[in-house]
């Protein structure tokens, strides 16, 4: 990210951690009173917490779409000046890449919600998808894993169609994950695992999600991706 008043590492850090847990209540208790300008005004750090805004992507807006409420005008701004603020890198391109299909999956969350974000000064470009997936499921991991706020209900139906054929790979990410204790990757594999599966998850997630909330407890970004995969568990197929 690039800006003329960029916050401090450890302020972006501390004040992702505090927005991930004002979202991981709202999934948990319906978020009928969040807002993502109230948790940040709240914060008290607008820098800091603008940033958080732009790592978290389109997490912030999983509250409303994951329970059907409306996006107040007032946060669909607020996700607006973080863009503009946190621009997309242009000149680094795996870096852009990531952050065009990060931003892609903004955009369709956005559009969800009856917000036209496409033409948003900062946004990345979308990559095309042209030439598939990784073809082994170490590299596969290694793509989606920083891809988590991708996997919402409006994600690229091309994506959840590649990624269909490729459960096993998915199983197989997320069970090394869990076995070198990396608890944020092994919460993003479950929640790609239960993507398309909301009424019959496999058997694998259940106990995978109960270990990593009793493990990940101190770690609201581990929390968040719990709360975010079970919210797509409960769903009503489509």
């Amino acid at each position: 990210m690039t800006t003329s008043h960029q916050p401090s590492p450890s302020s972006v850090e501390t004040a992702t951690c505090v927005l991930a847990g004002a979202l991981t209540r709202a999934l948990q208790k319906g978020g009928d009173t969040f807002g993502v300008r109230r948790s940040l005004d709240a914060w008290g750090d607008r820098t800091g917490g603008l940033a958080a805004v732009r790592v978290l992507g389109a997490d912030v807006l999983t509250p409303f779409v994951l329970t059907g409420r409306p996006l107040p005008a007032e946060d669909a701004a607020l996700v607006r000046t973080a863009v503009r603020a946190h621009p997309a890198p242009r000149h680094q391109p795996l870096e852009a890449a990531l952050w065009g299909a990060r931003d892609a999956a903004l955009v369709r969350a956005l559009a969800a919600l009856g917000v036209d974000g496409t033409d948003w000064e900062g946004l990345a470009p979308a990559p095309p998808l042209s030439g598939g997936l990784a073809p082994d499921w170490m590299s596969l991991t290694a793509v989606l894993v920083p891809l988590a706020s991708a996997a919402h209900p409006f994600t690229d139906t091309a994506l959840r169609s590649q990624l269909a054929g490729r459960r096993l790979d998915l199983s197989r990410g997320l069970v090394r994950a869990l076995l070198r204790r990396d608890l944020l990757s092994a919460a993003r594999m479950a929640r790609w695992l239960v993507l398309d599966t909301p009424a019959a998850a496999p058997d694998l997630v259940t106990p995978a999600l109960e270990h990593l909330e009793v493990l990940g407890a101190d770690d609201p970004r581990v929390q968040l991706e719990v709360a975010v995969a079970r919210r797509l568990m409960a769903r009503t197929p489509c």
